[in-house]
C-alpha cells in the first residue's frame, strides 16, 4: 500500500519537466514517493527528513536528489528551486511540523499534496497564508494503479528493491517484526523468504 500511496501521491501532484518537488518523510511511504516522483522527470528533486540515516540512504541510492533537515528548510528550499519555492510539495511525513512546513515551502500557486497520516487535526493558518493561492490535494491509499505500478517493476522503470534492507526466513518472522517495531539496524522493509 506504501506504492500505492507514492504513486497516488506523485499523480495528483501534478508535477511538470521544470519543477522543483519537494518530499517531506524519508521513511518507507516517502522512499516509495520518491521513487515515483523521479519517474516524472522533474528538474530536482528535496528529501526532507530529521533522521541523518534516512537522509544518507536518499543520498547513497539516488544521488541526484537533494536532502536537508528540516532547520533551515525554507533557505533550502529557496537557494535550490527557481520559483520562490517548490512547485510541488508531498507531505507524507505526518508531523504537525511537516505539515507547517508544507506550505511555507511551497512557493505561490504550488499544489500541496498530503497523503500522511496524522495524530490530531492540522489547522490551516489561512492569514499566514493569505496570497500564497496554494491547491491542497490529499486522501487516504488510492490503490487502482496496482497494476500500473506491477508493469513499472516489471520493465525496470520502478526499483523498489532498496527498500528491503534485511530478508528473514519465515520460522524468523518474530524477530523480524521486533526489527521493525523497533527501528534498528537501518531497517526500512523487512522481507520474509518463505523457502527458508
Amino acid at each position: 500500500d506504501i506504492l500505492a500511496t507514492g504513486y497516488w501521491a506523485a499523480q495528483i501532484a501534478e508535477i511538470g519537466p521544470e519543477d522543483t518537488v519537494l518530499i517531506l518523510g524519508a521513511g518507507p511511504t516517502g522512499l516509495c514517493t520518491l521513487a515515483c516522483v523521479l519517474l516524472r522527470a522533474p528538474r530536482r528533486v528535496i528529501v526532507c527528513d530529521l533522521d541523518d540515516s534516512r537522509l544518507a540512504f536518499v543520498r547513497a541510492h539516488w544521488p541526484g536528489v537533494l536532502t536537508a533537515r528540516p532547520d533551515h528548510l525554507r533557505e533550502f528550499v529557496l537557494a535550490h528551486s527557481d520559483h520562490g519555492g517548490a512547485d510541488a510539495v508531498l507531505e507524507v511525513a505526518g508531523g504537525q511540523d511537516t505539515f507547517r512546513l508544507a506550505w511555507q515551502c511551497a512557493r505561490p500557486n504550488a499544489v500541496v499534496t498530503v497523503v500522511a497520516l496524522y495524530d490530531n487535526p492540522q489547522v490551516l493558518p489561512l492569514p499566514d497564508m493569505y496570497g500564497k493561492n496554494l491547491t491542497f490535494k490529499t486522501g487516504g491509499v488510492d490503490g487502482c494503479h496496482c497494476a500500473r505500478t506491477l508493469d513499472l517493476i516489471a520493465q525496470g522503470k520502478l526499483d523498489t528493491t532498496p527498500l528491503i534492507t534485511h530478508t528473514y526466513p519465515l520460522r524468523e518472522m518474530d524477530a523480524a517484526y521486533d526489527l521493525f517495531e523497533g527501528h534498528r539496524d537501518g531497517v526500512i522493509k523487512v522481507a520474509i523468504d518463505m523457502a527458508l
